[in-house]
């Protein structure tokens, strides 16, 4: 997993890999009070789909000079369930105006059906506030 931090914002994020040409690509984006994020999927085809590898990249910006640290993560729903799945937590504590993208994979030996992505203020461990959405 590569970790990057910019100091651009982005609303939507797109998203494209080399070799994924044929792929179908997905963005899902939210804010809420202090934090805007978004998420963009590449889903694997043919055969592959829905239990290939997924590429994954996360955004979440800070959008408040409150104290408060802002986080964002991946969220999957598997084949044949609405059950959400929610992935690992990625923390942006460099302040106000600043923006963490984090690119990655995802995978489940139940599949992927759906993904989306949600977006949180936190203090501490304490969620105060989040919003998600889905592609």
């Amino acid at each position: 997993m590569r970790i990057a931090t910019a100091v651009a914002a982005t609303t939507v994020l797109t998203v494209s890999f080399a070799g994924q040409a044929s792929a179908a690509s997905y963005t899902a984006s939210c804010s809420t009070t202090g934090a805007r994020g978004s998420m963009g999927a590449t889903y694997p085809t043919g055969d592959q789909w829905p239990y290939g590898e997924f590429k994954i990249a996360l955004s979440v910006t800070d959008t408040s000079a409150d104290g408060h640290h802002v986080r964002v993560r991946l969220l999957t729903k598997p084949v044949g369930s609405q059950q959400v799945f929610p992935w690992k937590w990625h923390s942006l504590t460099a302040g106000s105006g600043e923006t963490l993208t984090v690119s990655t994979t995802a995978g489940s030996s139940y599949g992927i059906y759906e993904t989306g992505v949600e977006v949180a203020r936190f203090e501490g461990n304490t969620k105060l506030n989040s919003c998600t959405d889905w592609t």
